[in-house]
Protein backbone atom coordinates (compact mmCIF):
# COMPACT_ATOMS: atom_id res chain seq x y z
CA UNK A 1 0.00 0.00 0.00
CA UNK A 2 2.69 2.47 1.04
CA UNK A 3 4.88 1.50 -1.92
CA UNK A 4 2.00 2.13 -4.33
CA UNK A 5 1.34 5.53 -2.77
CA UNK A 6 4.98 6.50 -3.36
CA UNK A 7 4.83 5.22 -6.93
CA UNK A 8 1.75 7.36 -7.55
CA UNK A 9 3.50 10.37 -6.05
CA UNK A 10 6.55 9.77 -8.24
CA UNK A 11 4.28 9.55 -11.28
CA UNK A 12 2.72 12.92 -10.40
CA UNK A 13 6.13 14.49 -9.83
CA UNK A 14 7.55 13.29 -13.15
CA UNK A 15 4.47 13.72 -15.34
CA UNK A 16 3.72 17.35 -14.51
CA UNK A 17 5.44 20.65 -14.95
CA UNK A 18 4.93 22.58 -11.75
CA UNK A 19 4.74 26.28 -11.21
CA UNK A 20 7.00 25.95 -8.18
CA UNK A 21 9.24 23.26 -6.71
CA UNK A 22 9.99 23.77 -3.02
CA UNK A 23 13.18 22.28 -1.60
CA UNK A 24 12.79 21.53 2.11
CA UNK A 25 9.95 20.05 4.16
CA UNK A 26 10.45 21.98 7.37
CA UNK A 27 7.94 24.57 8.51
CA UNK A 28 9.04 27.22 5.98
CA UNK A 29 8.96 24.90 2.98
CA UNK A 30 5.66 23.38 4.13
CA UNK A 31 4.19 26.87 4.51
CA UNK A 32 5.34 27.85 1.02
CA UNK A 33 3.75 24.74 -0.51
CA UNK A 34 0.52 25.44 1.39
CA UNK A 35 0.42 29.09 0.33
CA UNK A 36 1.16 28.26 -3.30
CA UNK A 37 -1.49 25.53 -3.42
CA UNK A 38 -4.10 27.75 -1.79
CA UNK A 39 -3.42 30.42 -4.43
CA UNK A 40 -4.02 27.89 -7.20
CA UNK A 41 -0.40 27.30 -8.22
CA UNK A 42 0.83 23.82 -9.13
CA UNK A 43 3.28 23.12 -6.32
CA UNK A 44 5.66 20.31 -5.47
CA UNK A 45 7.73 19.83 -2.33
CA UNK A 46 10.61 17.45 -1.63
CA UNK A 47 12.65 16.82 1.52
CA UNK A 48 15.70 14.63 1.98
CA UNK A 49 14.31 13.29 5.26
CA UNK A 50 10.95 13.19 6.95
CA UNK A 51 8.84 16.32 7.19
CA UNK A 52 10.09 18.42 10.14
CA UNK A 53 12.89 15.94 10.83
CA UNK A 54 15.47 18.72 10.80
CA UNK A 55 15.34 21.97 12.75
CA UNK A 56 11.53 22.14 12.71
CA UNK A 57 11.11 19.35 15.26
CA UNK A 58 13.96 20.50 17.50
CA UNK A 59 12.61 23.81 18.76
CA UNK A 60 11.56 25.03 22.20
CA UNK A 61 7.96 24.25 21.12
CA UNK A 62 7.03 27.94 21.40
CA UNK A 63 5.17 30.29 19.09
CA UNK A 64 6.30 33.56 20.60
CA UNK A 65 7.14 37.18 19.97
CA UNK A 66 10.74 36.82 21.13
CA UNK A 67 10.88 38.78 24.35
CA UNK A 68 14.68 38.72 24.43
CA UNK A 69 14.89 40.43 21.03
CA UNK A 70 13.60 43.61 22.62
CA UNK A 71 16.94 43.95 24.42
CA UNK A 72 18.65 44.13 21.03
CA UNK A 73 16.21 46.67 19.58
CA UNK A 74 14.50 44.24 17.19
CA UNK A 75 11.12 45.93 17.52
CA UNK A 76 9.99 45.16 13.98
CA UNK A 77 10.80 41.46 14.39
CA UNK A 78 8.97 41.29 17.73
CA UNK A 79 5.91 43.08 16.35
CA UNK A 80 5.82 40.77 13.32
CA UNK A 81 6.24 37.70 15.52
CA UNK A 82 3.41 38.78 17.82
CA UNK A 83 1.11 39.27 14.83
CA UNK A 84 2.00 35.80 13.60
CA UNK A 85 1.48 34.37 17.07
CA UNK A 86 -2.11 35.63 16.91
CA UNK A 87 -2.54 34.22 13.40
CA UNK A 88 -1.26 30.78 14.39
CA UNK A 89 -3.58 30.71 17.41
CA UNK A 90 -6.44 31.52 15.04
CA UNK A 91 -5.75 28.93 12.33
CA UNK A 92 -4.39 26.13 14.55
CA UNK A 93 -5.96 26.57 18.00
CA UNK A 94 -5.58 22.91 18.97
CA UNK A 95 -1.86 22.87 18.14
CA UNK A 96 -1.00 26.38 19.36
CA UNK A 97 -2.31 27.31 22.79
CA UNK A 98 -1.59 30.04 25.38
CA UNK A 99 1.07 29.39 27.98
CA UNK A 100 1.66 31.40 31.15
CA UNK A 101 5.36 32.09 31.73
CA UNK A 102 6.97 33.21 35.00
CA UNK A 103 10.22 35.20 35.16
CA UNK A 104 11.72 34.98 38.68
CA UNK A 105 13.60 38.16 39.57
CA UNK A 106 16.58 37.77 41.91
CA UNK A 107 18.82 40.39 43.49
CA UNK A 108 21.82 38.81 41.78
CA UNK A 109 20.23 39.02 38.32
CA UNK A 110 21.48 41.41 35.66
CA UNK A 111 17.96 42.55 34.73
CA UNK A 112 16.37 44.62 37.51
CA UNK A 113 12.58 44.45 37.98
CA UNK A 114 12.03 47.86 36.41
CA UNK A 115 13.78 46.77 33.21
CA UNK A 116 11.73 43.57 32.99
CA UNK A 117 8.55 45.56 33.62
CA UNK A 118 9.43 48.03 30.85
CA UNK A 119 10.21 45.17 28.46
CA UNK A 120 6.94 43.38 29.18
CA UNK A 121 4.98 46.63 28.82
CA UNK A 122 6.55 47.10 25.39
CA UNK A 123 5.72 43.47 24.58
CA UNK A 124 2.07 44.04 25.46
CA UNK A 125 1.94 47.28 23.46
CA UNK A 126 3.45 45.67 20.37
CA UNK A 127 0.88 42.86 20.59
CA UNK A 128 -1.96 45.36 20.88
CA UNK A 129 -5.41 43.87 20.46
CA UNK A 130 -3.79 40.63 19.31
CA UNK A 131 -2.37 40.08 22.79
CA UNK A 132 -3.33 37.14 24.97
CA UNK A 133 -3.39 38.94 28.31
CA UNK A 134 -1.35 41.68 29.90
CA UNK A 135 1.67 40.97 32.07
CA UNK A 136 1.74 41.43 35.82
CA UNK A 137 4.41 41.52 38.49
CA UNK A 138 3.81 39.63 41.74
CA UNK A 139 5.58 39.58 45.07
CA UNK A 140 8.11 36.96 46.07
CA UNK A 141 5.53 35.44 48.45
CA UNK A 142 2.97 35.14 45.66
CA UNK A 143 5.57 33.72 43.27
CA UNK A 144 6.48 31.04 45.82
CA UNK A 145 2.80 30.16 46.20
CA UNK A 146 2.39 29.81 42.44
CA UNK A 147 5.59 27.79 42.07
CA UNK A 148 6.48 26.06 45.37
CA UNK A 149 9.68 24.54 43.97
CA UNK A 150 11.17 27.93 43.16
CA UNK A 151 14.35 29.04 44.95
CA UNK A 152 13.26 31.81 47.33
CA UNK A 153 16.73 32.95 48.44
CA UNK A 154 17.25 36.47 47.00
CA UNK A 155 13.89 36.31 45.20
CA UNK A 156 12.61 39.89 44.87
CA UNK A 157 9.51 39.38 42.74
CA UNK A 158 8.32 37.55 39.64
CA UNK A 159 6.83 38.71 36.37
CA UNK A 160 4.08 36.76 34.62
CA UNK A 161 3.28 37.07 30.93
CA UNK A 162 1.72 34.93 28.21
CA UNK A 163 3.05 33.37 25.02
CA UNK A 164 2.08 30.21 23.15
CA UNK A 165 3.21 26.60 23.14
CA UNK A 166 2.89 24.28 20.16
CA UNK A 167 3.62 20.81 18.85
CA UNK A 168 6.24 21.74 16.26
CA UNK A 169 6.39 18.46 14.33
CA UNK A 170 2.62 18.09 14.05
CA UNK A 171 2.12 21.73 13.16
CA UNK A 172 4.54 21.27 10.28
CA UNK A 173 2.83 18.02 9.30
CA UNK A 174 -0.60 19.68 9.35
CA UNK A 175 0.77 22.33 6.99
CA UNK A 176 2.11 19.68 4.59
CA UNK A 177 -1.13 17.69 4.66
CA UNK A 178 -3.25 20.73 3.93
CA UNK A 179 -0.94 21.71 1.06
CA UNK A 180 -1.42 18.20 -0.34
CA UNK A 181 -5.19 18.36 0.14
CA UNK A 182 -5.24 21.48 -2.08
CA UNK A 183 -3.23 19.84 -4.82
CA UNK A 184 0.44 20.14 -3.88
CA UNK A 185 2.54 16.99 -4.40
CA UNK A 186 4.66 16.57 -1.27
CA UNK A 187 7.28 13.86 -0.83
CA UNK A 188 9.58 12.94 2.03
CA UNK A 189 12.86 11.01 1.74
CA UNK A 190 13.39 12.55 -1.70
CA UNK A 191 16.87 14.05 -1.89
CA UNK A 192 17.76 16.77 -4.36
CA UNK A 193 20.91 15.67 -6.20
CA UNK A 194 21.24 18.55 -8.64
CA UNK A 195 19.34 21.49 -10.07
CA UNK A 196 18.28 21.31 -13.69
CA UNK A 197 18.94 24.34 -15.87
CA UNK A 198 17.90 25.53 -19.31
CA UNK A 199 19.38 28.62 -20.94
CA UNK A 200 21.09 29.49 -17.69
CA UNK A 201 17.90 29.34 -15.58
CA UNK A 202 16.88 26.73 -13.03
CA UNK A 203 13.99 24.66 -14.32
CA UNK A 204 13.73 21.69 -11.98
CA UNK A 205 15.60 19.20 -9.87
CA UNK A 206 17.08 15.71 -10.18
CA UNK A 207 15.76 13.78 -7.20
CA UNK A 208 16.55 10.39 -5.66
CA UNK A 209 14.10 8.40 -3.56
CA UNK A 210 16.20 7.36 -0.58
CA UNK A 211 13.79 4.51 0.22
CA UNK A 212 13.75 2.79 -3.17
CA UNK A 213 16.85 4.24 -4.83
CA UNK A 214 14.71 5.38 -7.77
CA UNK A 215 15.98 8.58 -9.46
CA UNK A 216 13.81 10.95 -11.48
CA UNK A 217 13.44 14.57 -12.52
CA UNK A 218 10.92 17.16 -11.36
CA UNK A 219 10.29 20.05 -13.75
CA UNK A 220 9.15 23.45 -12.49
CA UNK A 221 9.03 27.04 -13.71
CA UNK A 222 10.45 28.34 -10.43
CA UNK A 223 12.49 26.78 -7.62
CA UNK A 224 12.32 27.91 -3.98
CA UNK A 225 15.13 26.93 -1.64
CA UNK A 226 13.58 26.57 1.82
CA UNK A 227 16.12 24.13 3.24
CA UNK A 228 16.65 26.00 6.51
CA UNK A 229 20.18 25.40 7.85
CA UNK A 230 20.99 23.51 4.62
CA UNK A 231 20.03 26.46 2.39
CA UNK A 232 23.63 27.37 1.54
CA UNK A 233 24.24 23.81 0.28
CA UNK A 234 21.26 24.16 -2.09
CA UNK A 235 22.51 27.57 -3.21
CA UNK A 236 25.83 25.97 -4.16
CA UNK A 237 23.97 23.55 -6.46
CA UNK A 238 22.92 26.63 -8.40
CA UNK A 239 26.25 28.47 -8.16
CA UNK A 240 29.18 26.36 -6.97
CA UNK A 241 31.04 29.41 -5.67
CA UNK A 242 28.12 30.98 -3.83
CA UNK A 243 29.31 32.73 -0.69
CA UNK A 244 27.64 31.51 2.53
CA UNK A 245 24.72 33.56 3.77
CA UNK A 246 24.04 31.60 6.97
CA UNK A 247 25.91 31.06 10.21
CA UNK A 248 23.92 28.23 11.84
CA UNK A 249 24.18 27.83 15.59
CA UNK A 250 23.48 24.71 17.59
CA UNK A 251 20.91 24.58 20.38
CA UNK A 252 20.05 21.63 22.60
CA UNK A 253 17.07 20.76 24.79
CA UNK A 254 16.59 18.26 27.59
CA UNK A 255 13.48 16.18 28.25
CA UNK A 256 13.29 15.53 32.01
CA UNK A 257 10.60 14.50 34.52
CA UNK A 258 8.07 17.24 35.22
CA UNK A 259 9.74 19.93 37.36
CA UNK A 260 7.36 22.83 37.78
CA UNK A 261 3.74 23.91 37.68
CA UNK A 262 4.59 27.09 35.76
CA UNK A 263 6.62 27.62 32.62
CA UNK A 264 9.76 29.44 33.72
CA UNK A 265 12.08 31.84 31.94
CA UNK A 266 15.22 32.18 34.03
CA UNK A 267 18.50 33.99 33.68
CA UNK A 268 21.46 31.61 33.61
CA UNK A 269 24.01 32.36 36.30
CA UNK A 270 26.97 31.35 34.14
CA UNK A 271 26.47 33.58 31.08
CA UNK A 272 23.22 35.55 31.66
CA UNK A 273 21.45 33.74 28.82
CA UNK A 274 17.72 33.14 29.16
CA UNK A 275 16.77 29.51 29.73
CA UNK A 276 13.26 28.04 29.53
CA UNK A 277 11.81 25.32 31.76
CA UNK A 278 8.57 24.40 30.02
CA UNK A 279 5.78 21.94 30.84
CA UNK A 280 5.57 19.28 28.12
CA UNK A 281 2.96 16.70 28.96
CA UNK A 282 4.27 14.50 31.78
CA UNK A 283 7.73 15.98 31.30
CA UNK A 284 9.54 19.30 31.29
CA UNK A 285 11.50 20.69 28.39
CA UNK A 286 14.68 22.59 29.32
CA UNK A 287 16.59 24.74 26.84
CA UNK A 288 18.31 26.11 25.14
CA UNK A 289 22.03 26.50 24.59
CA UNK A 290 23.78 28.36 21.80
CA UNK A 291 27.09 27.22 20.35
CA UNK A 292 28.84 27.01 16.96
CA UNK A 293 27.90 24.11 14.71
CA UNK A 294 30.65 21.52 14.46
CA UNK A 295 30.24 18.61 12.09
CA UNK A 296 27.29 17.65 9.91
CA UNK A 297 24.04 19.50 10.48
CA UNK A 298 22.05 16.26 10.47
CA UNK A 299 24.25 14.66 13.15
CA UNK A 300 24.14 17.24 15.94
CA UNK A 301 24.07 15.84 19.47
CA UNK A 302 24.10 17.21 22.99
CA UNK A 303 27.48 17.14 24.71
CA UNK A 304 28.16 16.41 28.36
CA UNK A 305 29.11 20.06 28.96
CA UNK A 306 25.91 21.37 27.37
CA UNK A 307 23.74 19.00 29.37
CA UNK A 308 25.62 19.91 32.55
CA UNK A 309 25.12 23.61 31.88
CA UNK A 310 21.33 23.23 31.68
CA UNK A 311 21.17 20.87 34.67
CA UNK A 312 23.17 23.33 36.79
CA UNK A 313 20.82 26.18 35.94
CA UNK A 314 17.71 24.10 36.66
CA UNK A 315 19.08 22.93 40.02
CA UNK A 316 19.96 26.50 40.95
CA UNK A 317 16.45 27.85 40.28
CA UNK A 318 14.55 24.70 41.35
CA UNK A 319 16.84 23.39 44.11
CA UNK A 320 14.48 20.61 45.15
CA UNK A 321 14.72 18.93 41.76
CA UNK A 322 18.21 17.47 42.39
CA UNK A 323 18.56 16.61 38.73
CA UNK A 324 21.57 14.77 37.40
CA UNK A 325 22.43 13.21 34.06
CA UNK A 326 20.66 9.99 34.98
CA UNK A 327 17.33 11.86 35.20
CA UNK A 328 17.50 13.03 31.58
CA UNK A 329 14.89 11.14 29.58
CA UNK A 330 16.23 12.36 26.24
CA UNK A 331 17.97 15.23 24.51
CA UNK A 332 17.69 16.71 21.06
CA UNK A 333 19.90 19.15 19.19
CA UNK A 334 19.13 21.30 16.18
CA UNK A 335 20.64 24.08 14.12
CA UNK A 336 19.16 27.56 13.91
CA UNK A 337 19.43 28.97 10.36
CA UNK A 338 20.74 32.38 11.46
CA UNK A 339 21.77 34.93 8.89
CA UNK A 340 25.51 35.59 8.96
CA UNK A 341 26.52 37.74 11.91
CA UNK A 342 29.55 39.12 13.69
CA UNK A 343 30.13 39.08 17.44
CA UNK A 344 28.10 36.98 19.86
CA UNK A 345 25.38 34.71 18.49
CA UNK A 346 23.16 35.83 21.37
CA UNK A 347 22.59 39.13 19.58
CA UNK A 348 22.25 37.60 16.11
CA UNK A 349 19.10 38.49 14.22
CA UNK A 350 16.26 36.02 13.70
CA UNK A 351 15.02 38.09 10.78
CA UNK A 352 14.86 36.57 7.32
CA UNK A 353 15.94 37.47 3.82
CA UNK A 354 14.73 36.37 0.39
CA UNK A 355 17.44 36.25 -2.25
CA UNK A 356 17.24 35.47 -5.98
CA UNK A 357 20.45 34.43 -7.75
CA UNK A 358 21.46 34.82 -11.41
CA UNK A 359 19.89 31.48 -12.32
CA UNK A 360 16.56 32.44 -10.76
CA UNK A 361 16.81 30.27 -7.63
CA UNK A 362 14.72 31.87 -4.88
CA UNK A 363 16.28 31.26 -1.45
CA UNK A 364 14.50 31.93 1.83
CA UNK A 365 17.20 32.50 4.43
CA UNK A 366 17.11 32.89 8.20
CA UNK A 367 13.90 33.47 10.09
CA UNK A 368 12.23 31.54 12.89
CA UNK A 369 9.40 29.05 13.27
CA UNK A 370 6.92 31.69 14.45
CA UNK A 371 7.30 33.80 11.30
CA UNK A 372 7.25 30.91 8.81
CA UNK A 373 3.80 31.77 7.45
CA UNK A 374 4.68 35.35 6.57
CA UNK A 375 8.05 34.21 5.17
CA UNK A 376 6.12 31.84 2.91
CA UNK A 377 3.74 34.60 1.85
CA UNK A 378 6.65 36.78 0.75
CA UNK A 379 8.33 33.87 -1.05
CA UNK A 380 5.18 33.00 -2.98
CA UNK A 381 4.78 36.68 -3.86
CA UNK A 382 8.23 36.39 -5.48
CA UNK A 383 7.12 33.27 -7.35
CA UNK A 384 3.99 34.97 -8.63
CA UNK A 385 6.01 37.99 -9.70
CA UNK A 386 8.43 35.83 -11.68
CA UNK A 387 5.62 33.85 -13.28
CA UNK A 388 3.73 37.06 -14.10
CA UNK A 389 0.44 35.32 -13.52
CA UNK A 390 -2.81 36.29 -11.86
CA UNK A 391 -3.64 34.14 -8.85
CA UNK A 392 -5.79 34.29 -5.76
CA UNK A 393 -4.52 36.44 -2.92
CA UNK A 394 -2.82 34.87 0.09
CA UNK A 395 -5.37 33.21 2.36
CA UNK A 396 -3.07 31.34 4.73
CA UNK A 397 -3.95 33.60 7.65
CA UNK A 398 -7.66 32.82 7.28
CA UNK A 399 -8.01 29.10 6.52
CA UNK A 400 -7.88 26.68 9.43
CA UNK A 401 -5.00 24.24 9.34
CA UNK A 402 -7.21 21.55 10.84
CA UNK A 403 -9.63 21.40 7.91
CA UNK A 404 -9.62 19.66 4.53
CA UNK A 405 -11.42 20.83 1.38
CA UNK A 406 -14.09 18.15 1.80
CA UNK A 407 -16.70 18.77 4.50
CA UNK A 408 -16.72 16.05 7.13
CA UNK A 409 -19.76 14.97 9.13
CA UNK A 410 -18.59 13.65 12.48
CA UNK A 411 -22.20 12.78 13.25
CA UNK A 412 -21.86 9.85 10.85
CA UNK A 413 -19.30 8.38 13.26
CA UNK A 414 -21.02 9.19 16.51
CA UNK A 415 -21.88 5.53 17.19
CA UNK A 416 -18.18 4.65 16.98
CA UNK A 417 -17.26 7.74 18.97
CA UNK A 418 -19.58 6.63 21.79
CA UNK A 419 -17.62 3.39 22.07
CA UNK A 420 -14.33 5.29 22.48
CA UNK A 421 -13.23 6.69 25.82
CA UNK A 422 -14.37 10.37 25.87
CA UNK A 423 -10.89 11.62 26.79
CA UNK A 424 -9.36 9.66 23.93
CA UNK A 425 -11.98 10.97 21.51
CA UNK A 426 -11.31 14.54 22.65
CA UNK A 427 -7.61 14.00 22.07
CA UNK A 428 -8.34 12.68 18.58
CA UNK A 429 -10.18 15.91 17.80
CA UNK A 430 -7.32 18.03 19.16
CA UNK A 431 -4.62 16.15 17.25
CA UNK A 432 -6.37 15.36 13.99
CA UNK A 433 -9.21 17.84 13.53
CA UNK A 434 -11.48 16.71 10.72
CA UNK A 435 -9.14 13.76 10.06
CA UNK A 436 -10.52 12.23 13.28
CA UNK A 437 -12.99 10.43 11.00
CA UNK A 438 -10.11 8.46 9.46
CA UNK A 439 -9.04 7.23 12.91
CA UNK A 440 -12.64 6.38 13.82
CA UNK A 441 -13.01 4.46 10.57
CA UNK A 442 -10.14 2.20 11.57
CA UNK A 443 -11.69 1.60 15.00
CA UNK A 444 -15.07 0.86 13.41
CA UNK A 445 -13.44 -1.86 11.30
CA UNK A 446 -11.48 -3.30 14.23
CA UNK A 447 -12.60 -2.07 17.71
CA UNK A 448 -9.48 -3.48 19.40
CA UNK A 449 -7.50 -0.70 17.71
CA UNK A 450 -8.86 1.72 20.31
CA UNK A 451 -6.60 0.04 22.88
CA UNK A 452 -3.38 1.80 23.98
CA UNK A 453 -0.19 0.70 22.24
CA UNK A 454 1.40 -0.11 25.60
CA UNK A 455 0.72 0.53 29.32
CA UNK A 456 2.93 3.64 29.32
CA UNK A 457 1.12 5.59 26.59
CA UNK A 458 -2.38 6.82 25.89
CA UNK A 459 -1.91 6.59 22.12
CA UNK A 460 -4.31 4.13 20.51
CA UNK A 461 -3.09 1.53 18.05
CA UNK A 462 -5.34 3.11 15.43
CA UNK A 463 -3.19 6.24 15.61
CA UNK A 464 -0.11 4.29 14.57
CA UNK A 465 -1.98 2.93 11.55
CA UNK A 466 -3.30 6.40 10.72
CA UNK A 467 0.25 7.81 10.80
CA UNK A 468 1.36 5.10 8.43
CA UNK A 469 -1.61 5.25 6.04
CA UNK A 470 -2.57 8.93 6.03
CA UNK A 471 0.27 11.02 7.45
CA UNK A 472 3.18 10.09 5.16
CA UNK A 473 5.10 8.25 7.90
CA UNK A 474 7.51 5.71 6.43
CA UNK A 475 9.66 4.61 9.34
CA UNK A 476 9.43 3.65 13.00
CA UNK A 477 11.26 6.86 13.90
CA UNK A 478 8.76 8.96 11.91
CA UNK A 479 5.88 7.49 13.90
CA UNK A 480 7.38 7.40 17.39
CA UNK A 481 9.30 10.69 17.30
CA UNK A 482 7.23 13.02 15.11
CA UNK A 483 3.71 11.71 14.43
CA UNK A 484 3.48 10.94 18.16
CA UNK A 485 5.58 11.78 21.23
CA UNK A 486 6.09 8.16 22.20
CA UNK A 487 9.87 8.37 21.71
CA UNK A 488 10.10 11.20 24.25
CA UNK A 489 9.06 9.11 27.21
CA UNK A 490 10.73 7.08 29.93
CA UNK A 491 10.52 3.86 27.92
CA UNK A 492 11.55 5.65 24.70
CA UNK A 493 8.81 3.79 22.85
CA UNK A 494 10.61 0.48 23.14
CA UNK A 495 7.56 -1.17 24.70
CA UNK A 496 5.48 -0.03 21.73
CA UNK A 497 7.76 -1.65 19.14
CA UNK A 498 6.00 -5.05 19.00
CA UNK A 499 2.64 -3.40 18.31
CA UNK A 500 4.12 -0.98 15.80
CA UNK A 501 6.04 -3.60 13.85
CA UNK A 502 2.92 -5.74 13.67
CA UNK A 503 0.98 -2.74 12.34
CA UNK A 504 3.62 -2.03 9.69
CA UNK A 505 3.62 -5.63 8.53
CA UNK A 506 -0.17 -5.98 8.43
CA UNK A 507 -1.14 -2.60 7.01
CA UNK A 508 1.93 -1.62 5.04
CA UNK A 509 3.29 -4.99 3.94
CA UNK A 510 6.73 -3.94 5.21
CA UNK A 511 9.20 -6.77 4.96
CA UNK A 512 10.99 -8.26 7.94
CA UNK A 513 14.31 -7.14 6.47
CA UNK A 514 13.07 -3.56 6.20
CA UNK A 515 11.68 -3.69 9.74
CA UNK A 516 15.02 -4.86 11.09
CA UNK A 517 16.73 -1.93 9.37
CA UNK A 518 14.21 0.48 10.84
CA UNK A 519 14.59 -0.92 14.35
CA UNK A 520 18.35 -0.47 14.05
CA UNK A 521 17.84 3.11 12.83
CA UNK A 522 15.50 3.81 15.73
CA UNK A 523 18.06 2.43 18.18
CA UNK A 524 20.61 4.86 16.76
CA UNK A 525 18.11 7.70 17.04
CA UNK A 526 17.48 6.98 20.72
CA UNK A 527 21.19 6.46 21.40
CA UNK A 528 21.99 9.83 19.82
CA UNK A 529 19.61 11.51 22.26
CA UNK A 530 21.41 9.91 25.19
CA UNK A 531 24.93 9.85 23.80
CA UNK A 532 26.24 12.22 26.45
CA UNK A 533 26.16 9.57 29.17
CA UNK A 534 24.74 6.11 28.51
CA UNK A 535 24.18 5.56 24.82
CA UNK A 536 25.78 2.13 24.98
CA UNK A 537 23.22 0.88 27.49
CA UNK A 538 20.34 2.20 25.39
CA UNK A 539 21.67 0.71 22.17
CA UNK A 540 21.84 -2.71 23.84
CA UNK A 541 18.38 -2.56 25.42
CA UNK A 542 16.26 -2.61 22.21
CA UNK A 543 17.74 -5.92 21.11
CA UNK A 544 15.15 -7.66 23.30
CA UNK A 545 12.37 -5.87 21.45
CA UNK A 546 13.96 -6.58 18.13
CA UNK A 547 13.81 -10.28 18.98
CA UNK A 548 10.16 -9.97 19.97
CA UNK A 549 9.36 -8.05 16.79
CA UNK A 550 10.96 -10.80 14.73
Amino acid sequence: MIASQREQRHAHLTASQFDVLVIGGGIVGASIARDAALRGLRAALVDQGDFASGASSKTSKLIHGGLRYLEHGRLRLVAESLRERHTMRTIAPTLVHPLSVMIPLYTSGSRPPWKVRVGLTAYDLLAGRRGIRGHRVVSARRAAALEPNLRIDELRAAALYADCQMDDARLCLATVLQAASFGAVCGNYLQLRELLTAQGRVCGGAVEDLVTGHAFEVRAKTIVNAAGPWADAVRRLSRSGAAPRLAPTKGIHLVVPRLSHEALLVEAHRDRRLVFVLPWGAHSLVGTTESPVEGALEALQATTDEVGYLLDEVNRVLPGSHLDAGDVVATFAGARPLLGFSGSSTGASREHRIEVDEAGLISVLGGKYTTARVMAQQAVDHVVGRLRCRVDRCLTDQISLMETPQPVALAHWQDVARSVDPDLFARFLVRYGSATTAVLRLIAQEPVLAQPVCPHHAYATAELIHAFESECALTITDILARRTRIAWSACHGLDALPVLTDVMQRYGAVSQERLTEQIDAYQRFIAAGLSFHHAAAVSRAPSRHQARAG
